[in-house]
């Protein structure tokens, strides 16, 4: 006898399932693709409000919040189209609280937590305690866990782990829940999850793939390839979009000193490696009111905004003396090139005046060689 009993116990959970497909089935299918309709929606949503941001049209300080709010209403949506079971709700709230956790961290997955969890308690009900400590605080403890192991090669084999602990807590484990939810939907359930999530994580993936690729190609059309500075075409488009706010605007005109004896005599890797160096250097110098582009070769040019032209001067012998700390790497067996710049400087009065200001700045930048290099004029 207890050699049949897992036989007995196998054949009468699929007359169970039977029963449920023939009786509450059609109202378990309907939940959960309303469910998955939902999920859809949130990742259309998310993504749609990425792009936005991405595109300047949503400032990108709401990103957070937006992408919080967006996933708490698809998860608290998901509580009124649940399969009811004695009080407890069949829903795909974990995969949601799931994707959340293993892709943005705790700083995304607390405040729906929060909100979730007190939505779920308000709507009462005899499971709603387990409900929202099964369903969405455990869910979400796996998924930060999950977090650390993101770039893992089995990433998706743990993700499905996390979502079948999950199932096992919410439905089998708990003693109410699981006289509650009978065993065909138990396994239902867990089919469920395991599908949509194959489908949000597809989902989810090829959204974040696309995004990363309309990046790389925004920074290649605004940056040069070399020194990762703004190319003239950004530079300028900034310098348009700029709003000075009673400060005095300024051009500078940076060249590196005797380049073209680097190029000539060590060759013109060791000469692109220079200019990429300098580049580095100035980005990190890079403040506020303040954007820096490549002009061309090895000249740079840089726009300041200040109250004094004082504040200007200390800024770009800060710039010098970075250079000249920090020596260019010549190559192996080669000792390091220390360069230096020369820096002019001209006051921008009006931006329809650019084209004049930028030839005065050469003016001084000229001056500057004339006088020795390395400093600032």
């Amino acid at each position: 006898m207890s050699q049949l009993s897992p036989k007995i116990k196998l054949i009468s959970i699929q007359l169970s399932i039977i029963i449920i497909l023939s009786n509450g089935g059609v109202t378990i299918l309907q939940s959960f693709l309303a469910n998955l309709g939902i999920m859809l929606l949130m990742h259309l949503s998310i993504n749609t409000s990425y792009y936005l941001i991405h595109e300047n049209k949503i400032n990108k300080a709401f990103q957070p919040v937006i992408h919080i709010l967006i996933v708490t209403a698809s998860i608290i949506s998901m509580f009124h189209f649940s399969y009811m079971s004695d009080g407890h709700r069949v829903d795909l709230r974990m995969i949601p609280i799931i994707l959340l956790g293993v892709f943005h961290s705790w700083k995304y997955v607390l405040p729906v937590i929060v909100i979730s969890s007190l939505y779920r308690l308000g709507l009462g009900g005899p499971t709603a305690v387990h409900g929202t400590i099964f369903g969405i605080i455990i869910p979400s403890i796996l998924s930060l866990i999950a977090f650390t192991w993101r770039d893992k090669k089995h990433i998706l084999v743990i993700l499905l782990g996390c979502i079948t602990v999950s199932w096992l807590v919410s439905d089998l484990l708990p003693a109410k829940i699981r006289l509650a939810v009978p065993d065909g939907v138990a396994l239902i359930h867990l089919g469920a999850l395991l599908s949509a999530f194959l489908i949000m994580y597809f989902f989810a993936l090829t959204g974040r793939r696309h995004l990363d690729t309309l990046k790389t190609q925004q920074f290649f059309a605004e940056r040069d390839p070399l020194t990762g500075l703004y190319n003239m075409r950004k530079f300028d488009t900034k310098l348009e979009q700029f709003s000075p706010e009673g400060k005095r605007m300024f051009i500078a005109m940076i060249d590196i000193d005797h380049f073209k004896g680097i190029n000539d005599t060590l060759g013109h890797q060791v000469g692109d490696a220079a200019i990429k160096n300098v580049g580095k250097i100035l980005l990190t110098y890079c403040k506020k009111d303040m954007f820096i582009a490549r002009w061309g070769g090895d000249e740079f040019i840089v726009f300041m905004a200040a109250e004094r032209i004082l504040t200007v001067r200390q800024e770009l012998e800060s710039i010098r003396k970075g250079v000249r700390e920090n020596p260019t790497s010549a190559g192996v067996g080669i000792m390091p090139i220390t360069l230096s710049l020369s820096i002019g400087v001209a006051e921008l009065t009006d931006l329809s005046h650019l084209k004049e200001t930028i030839e005065e700045a050469d003016k001084q930048l000229y001056l500057a060689k004339k006088l020795g290099r390395d400093r600032v004029c």
